[in-house]
């Protein structure tokens, strides 16, 4: 009956909720990779599926569109820190001990 939605879709895939949602996956996942995984070895073998599970459900939700597509993108960016991080510090890390003491 009338040419206005009712529902306003977001013209970009990303916005303001995508970076929201990234952020606070950034914090807790990152956190919880340098407070429990570093530490704990033997963790990484459980904490490692759930991550790559979830890291796939947010591409499920992704593909969604409108602010569920955007919420999927920020899940599954923010979920990437934690391996990504310990991809980039444990070489470093390894490094950092062969070299020793400067």
């Amino acid at each position: 009956m009338t040419d206005t939605p009712l529902i306003r879709t977001p013209s970009s895939p990303y916005g303001p909720l995508t970076f929201a949602v990234a952020m606070a996956h950034v914090f807790v996942i990152d956190l919880a990779t340098w407070l429990f995984v570093l530490p704990m070895w033997p963790f990484v073998l459980v904490v490692l599926p759930i991550t790559l599970v979830y890291i796939g459900i947010g591409a499920v939700i992704a593909r969604a569109p409108g602010r569920w597509g955007q919420l999927g993108r920020g899940m599954m960016i923010g979920s990437l820190s934690g391996p990504l991080s310990l991809l980039i510090f444990i070489p470093a890390f390894i490094i950092a001990g062969a070299i020793g003491p400067l």
